[in-house]
């Protein structure tokens, strides 16, 4: 038999480790624009990209079978009433009303207001991905997610990687950026006060990146093993998306 106190000790224990295996995490989904080479399709997170799925589906499913401690926070903007509807009651729903005016920037600032952790993962809202992609997307430091598989379309934005580390992101050069990003500590704390600021609502996410690297923050560069990952921003895509599934 345990005393009380070793019973209490014991408990408070266990709950630190289950604690540290079970660590929250926040994952905001930009899905505000209006995609204009799309915009007939409606909001490009509910586009089927297979007969009984579309898009926000297929995150949703890969976000809640790789993560069980977690928070899902859809921003929507374009067409936001049908996003909303037409997604799990489950997850925080945000609009961004000024959609047209401003960029993603605004919108991951709006989810990162009814964020409850600071663990940031931040999954752009047009993307289709395999389970590889997130399957042991816990890292201990802020880190940006880099297409291996050679999905991503050539104009997408890159990184100049040194050392593991992403030292800028530049439009047209190799080692695509896969939109997806990882961000705690100093660099969640800048990429922030960056999302915040009116002035910079017309932010693409790299330009925050790029802000925040030349700061002083750093970002690791992953490369998830068996990842297959691509951003639908045309009809043409599709045929890309489904082969990932």
């Amino acid at each position: 038999r345990y005393s009380l106190l070793e019973q209490l000790m014991k408990f408070k224990n266990t709950t630190n480790i289950r604690g540290k295996k079970s660590q929250r995490y926040s994952i905001i989904i930009p899905s505000a624009g209006m995609g204009k080479r799309m915009r007939s399709y409606g909001p490009k997170s509910l586009i089927k990209i297979a007969p009984d799925k579309n898009i926000v589906e297929n995150q949703i499913e890969i976000i809640n079978n790789n993560f069980t401690n977690h928070e899902i926070i859809l921003v929507c903007g374009f067409e936001a009433d049908k996003l909303m509807n037409n997604t799990p009651k489950n997850i925080i729903k945000i609009e961004n009303e000024n959609y047209e005016n401003t960029n993603v920037v605004r919108s991951i600032g709006l989810g990162l207001r009814a964020a409850t952790s600071d663990n940031v993962l931040v999954i752009y809202g047009d993307l289709v991905f395999n389970q590889e992609t997130i399957k042991n997307l816990k890292p201990e430091a802020s880190s940006l997610v880099v297409d291996s598989s050679s999905t991503m379309k050539d104009d997408e934005v890159g990184c100049n990687i040194s050392n593991h580390y992403v030292e800028q992101m530049l439009p047209d050069i190799e080692n695509k950026w896969a939109q997806i990003a990882f961000l705690i500590g100093d660099e969640l704390e800048m990429f922030k006060k960056i999302c915040w600021s009116r002035d910079k609502s017309h932010y693409f996410g790299f330009e925050a990146m790029n802000e925040i690297i030349e700061k002083g923050g750093k970002f690791k560069s992953l490369s998830p093993q068996g990842m297959k990952i691509t951003d639908v921003d045309s009809s043409k895509d599709l045929t890309t998306a489904r082969k990932i599934l």
